[in-house]
């Protein structure tokens, strides 16, 4: 099944590259909103280059520390947690959770998935799915990001989503946009449906977004952002000596979900 799903993956990316080589031609449509593709373009450029790689003297890794100041759905629990989340080129993601005055970890590391403290995460585990007595971390878990895209690629990343300019709002002013992925790849892919909303400052930089899906939506506040060539490579290991879980690294999405999502026992 895991190399299924990692063909799958192969196959989503290599259309996504296809349709925006399609798209990089001149479009009427697009050409009357050159302004609002700029502006998205500039904000979306440091967070691709932390995910694809740095380059250019761009960024190959991010920190942002987020409050949820709303959510409704399954995600509905998640409103008024704080979280932290790091991102570095190839391989590496890590989630910081507080709630329920406990802090809750999950990084992948390349191949391997650790989360701690061990207990609390293991019954998150469990929530999302998971069968720990038949599961352990292995070599096969699909890429964090399944395609290479160099810097001359990634400036046609914005072109696979559909922009919209909502106007400006608050003192300093700042833009709003509206995006989401183009239908046709959205469904070519089978992409989850969902519709961004971005609050961007003079500096390129987001303060707000707000994530709408079918079912649920988020209302997160950025407190704060940064970018770095790379991060300390202790970001990326448990502390010594703590207990840590172990899973495979592509179990990081249920688990970020339940770790926003769900109360822990006794609270």
């Amino acid at each position: 099944m895991r190399c299924g799903q990692h063909t799958r993956m192969r196959s989503a990316a290599c259309k996504i590259l296809a349709a925006a080589l399609l798209l990089a031609f001149p479009h009427p449509a697009r050409a009357a909103q050159e302004a609002v593709y700029d502006v998205f373009a500039k904000a979306l450029a440091p967070f691709a280059s932390s995910a694809f790689g740095g380059g250019n003297g761009q960024p190959g890794a991010m920190v942002a520390e987020c409050l949820v100041t709303d959510a409704t759905g399954p995600l509905a629990a998640a409103k008024g947690i704080r979280f932290r989340i790091a991102l570095q080129a190839p391989d590496r993601l890590r989630v910081d959770v507080v709630r329920d005055g406990a802090k809750l970890t999950a990084c992948r590391d390349g191949k391997e998935l650790w989360a701690v403290p061990g207990e609390p995460m293991r019954a998150l585990a469990q929530a999302a799915g998971f069968d720990l007595d038949k599961i352990a971390p292995d070599s096969t878990s699909p890429p964090l990001i399944p395609i290479a895209l160099d810097s001359q690629m990634l400036a046609f990343l914005p072109i696979v989503f559909d922009v919209k300019d909502l106007g400006t709002e608050g003192a300093p002013p700042e833009r709003i946009l509206e995006f989401a992925l183009l239908k046709e790849l959205r469904q070519a892919i089978k992409a989850e449906e969902f519709t961004g909303r971005t609050w961007i400052g003079d500096d390129y930089r987001p303060s707000r977004l707000v994530i709408t899906t079918p079912d649920y939506s988020l209302d997160i506040a950025v407190e704060k952002l940064g970018f770095a060539e790379q991060l300390d490579p202790a970001a990326w290991q448990p502390d010594e000596g703590a207990q840590a879980l172990r899973l495979p690294a592509s179990a990081l999405t249920e688990l970020f979900g339940k770790m926003l999502g769900t109360k822990l026992p006794g609270n």
